[in-house]
């Protein structure tokens, strides 16, 4: 290239890259008009989720099943948040941003749904003010911005529900971030105490950021420049030597007057390390207590450890194509195949060594990369919850440091490559209306549980607990037929997973296919033996047989799983009605109607046994009881007029 060219594509390079002359100017024009641009392109990709229903996965137990969400902010429910470790958690400001919702949308789900994507377009908007101020490069931190807010890995965290934990630490944890660069670059105390508060709200919503002290050391080497290196330090060399480097990018800002020794930075973060070490022991303790956590005896740890290698590896893979992106992926356990272990870790250790080969001429490679790996070891999977490989979801934070990577080192290619000043925007736009594309319909499968999990297993690896879930969300659409195949297939797969078992014995006992259906009940018991339901339904099934000793040990059991449920109670009158055993049936009968007046089946046994017994005046006062809860119930007025008449009968037969 000639020295005119050279410096010609340098000067544009430049002017791609201009950077911005101080932490004030952000009033920039460019700047509200690069985030008109990013709102607009998050709205487009999720305001169809103002649409979307609740899914049945969680968002039960964090809304519609949840009766201190459901009732909304009040004294009593925000102790309740406070104090609970609920569903294996505890994130109290993720219940009171739930409770919000409810005081303002009641059951609306479009609300909720609208709520994370404001608060997913806030973070848009932090990403892109937080790495301007970082870096004083507008155009290459819009770009990172962009790339978080259509890329499809992160619609599981912004179109589910149950996921308002996300995106609500992510807010603050990026308050945290944008709070610290600002303390970083000023050397105001009361900024760090804001970072400090960011941050404890951050983990109060969700324990994922927990690694983000480690991030502030990272952005205190590049681009912060806060490490005071003495001497020959090869490190120091490497990123001064980076702003010598011919590249077109404009030199960091000068070397921070509170420029310091690595020391010196990690005490003046221990506040923060502090949080981080007691919110990783209540998140444990959480998780524990909530039965989420699997010993070492269902996936050893080595197991763990190479499936960790793989999972680095998959992220990064659908971070370039995002195709496959499925709600559930399960963990393949001792099916990890060695192969894939290998790739991974040969992957793994290249990268490694180009980011540190790189360190002189790039040393933002390096950052973005331990950004990625360390910000993922909380979610990689080295403490196991539940059956899952990896999430989406875990994403949402650590690919922030690729973003950084892939952007800054393609604006570093601008002067070798001679491009064009249109060049590096023109691509970047392609590369996010591309992504966003695929967000869009990737997005629109979160619409409904049915939805979700037909495209997981239409796209995904076959697994019962995808298989299982689609014909749960079937069975709630009294889609019955539909959600036969993928309960069967699902029972094929896994015969001992006794959910899907004890669902296709629902649908097949509905079906009337009792033969069929106790079968399945039985493999369901076989694998927990505390499936009330279960026992409850095999009970009524054997009880229609006439297997009156068996049902009664299947409904004993039930009484001692769960003594409050009416259905058994009305289940064993029934059984000592067959029996003709009287007294019983009016004793459960009448305790069914204890745990549930609205148990009309229970005063129908009750009469049905008074009546049996010649008791014709109690009789009739319970069917008028009956009538008076349901005056137009025809066979309560039948049963009345019988009664009536026996009774007159009675009375005509003593006289004479």
């Amino acid at each position: 290239m000639s020295k005119k060219r050279q410096t010609s594509a340098q000067a544009m390079a430049a002017a791609a890259l201009q950077p911005l002359p101080g932490p004030n100017a952000l009033s920039d024009r460019r700047v509200w008009l690069l985030s008109a641009m990013l709102v607009a392109a998050t709205l487009a990709v999720y305001l169809q989720a103002a649409r979307f229903n609740f899914v049945m996965v969680d968002d039960p137990v964090y809304v519609g099943d949840n009766e201190h969400v459901r009732q909304g902010l009040s004294v009593g429910n925000l102790g309740w948040a406070f104090t609970t470790f609920h569903d294996g958690n505890w994130f109290p400001l993720t219940w009171i941003s739930l409770m919000l919702d409810a005081s303002i949308y009641g059951l609306w789900p479009g609300g909720y749904h609208l709520t994370n994507v404001l608060l997913h377009t806030a973070n848009v908007l932090l990403v892109f003010a937080t790495f301007t101020r970082m870096t004083r490069q507008m155009l290459p931190s819009a770009a990172v911005a962009a790339l978080f807010a259509v890329h499809p890995l992160h619609v599981q965290s912004v179109a589910w529900i149950a996921e308002r934990k996300d995106v609500l630490s992510m807010l603050f944890g990026l308050g945290s971030l944008y709070a610290y660069i600002a303390y970083a670059q000023t050397g105001k105390p009361w900024r760090l105490v804001l970072s400090v508060l960011f941050f404890l709200c951050s983990l109060c919503s969700k324990q994922t950021f927990v690694t983000l002290p480690c991030v502030f050391l990272l952005l205190d080497v590049w681009p912060m420049r806060r490490w005071s290196f003495a001497g020959n330090n090869s490190l120091s060399a490497a990123v001064n030597a980076s702003d010598r480097q011919q590249t077109g990018i404009p030199k960091h800002p000068p070397e921070s007057p509170r420029a310091r020794g690595m020391p010196a930075l990690v005490i003046e973060k221990l506040p923060f390390f502090v949080l981080s070490a007691a919110f990783c022991v209540l998140a444990t303790i959480a998780q524990t207590r909530g039965g989420a956590v699997l010993s070492f005896t269902v996936i050893p740890l080595g197991t763990r450890i190479l499936n960790a290698l793989v999972v680095y590896r998959l992220y990064i893979q659908k971070a370039f194509l995002p195709f496959g992106l499925v709600a559930f992926y399960p963990h393949p356990g001792s099916r990890l195949g060695l192969g894939d272990v290998a790739i991974s870790a040969v992957f793994l250790l290249c990268v490694t060594v180009l980011a540190v080969v790189q360190m002189r001429r790039r040393p933002y490679l390096l950052v973005g990369w331990l950004w990625y790996v360390g910000t993922l070891v909380p979610m990689i999977g080295l403490v196991q919850l539940s059956g899952q490989q990896m999430a989406d979801r875990y994403t949402y934070f650590p690919l922030l440091g690729c973003y950084l990577a892939v952007v800054w080192f393609a604006a570093s290619l601008a002067v070798p490559l001679n491009l064009p000043k249109f060049a590096l925007p023109a691509v970047t736009a392609a590369v996010v209306v591309a992504y966003g594309s695929v967000a869009v319909v990737q997005a629109s499968h979160w619409r409904d549980s049915v939805s979700l999990f037909q495209h997981a297993v239409a796209v995904g690896e076959k697994n019962p607990y995808s298989l299982t879930t689609l014909g749960w969300a079937l069975v709630n659409e009294k889609r019955f037929d539909e959600a036969l195949p993928p309960l069967r297939q699902a029972v094929e797969l896994t015969p001992d997973f006794g959910q899907a078992q004890f669902l296709l014995a629902c649908v097949l006992q509905r079906d009337s296919k009792f033969d069929e259906a106790a079968a399945h009940f039985r493999a369901a018991l076989a694998s927990d033996d505390n499936n009330a339901a279960a026992h409850l339904n095999l009970g009524t099934i054997l009880m229609a047989r006439r297997e009156y000793p068996a049902a009664k040990r299947e409904f004993d059991r039930v009484v001692e799983l769960d003594p409050g449920n009416a259905r058994v109670q009305a289940s064993l009158a029934e059984l000592y009605l067959r029996l003709r055993q009287f007294n019983e049936t009016i004793t459960h009968a009448r305790r069914g109607l204890e745990l549930d007046p609205s148990q009309t089946q229970c005063r129908r046994l009750i009469v049905i046994a008074l009546r049996s017994q010649g008791r014709l005046d109690e009789a009739i006062e319970q069917v008028r009881q009956l009538l008076a809860v349901a005056p137009d119930d025809r066979a309560s007025q039948q049963e009345l007029q019988r009664l009536l008449a026996q009774r007159s009968g009675n009375a005509h037969a003593k006289n004479r």
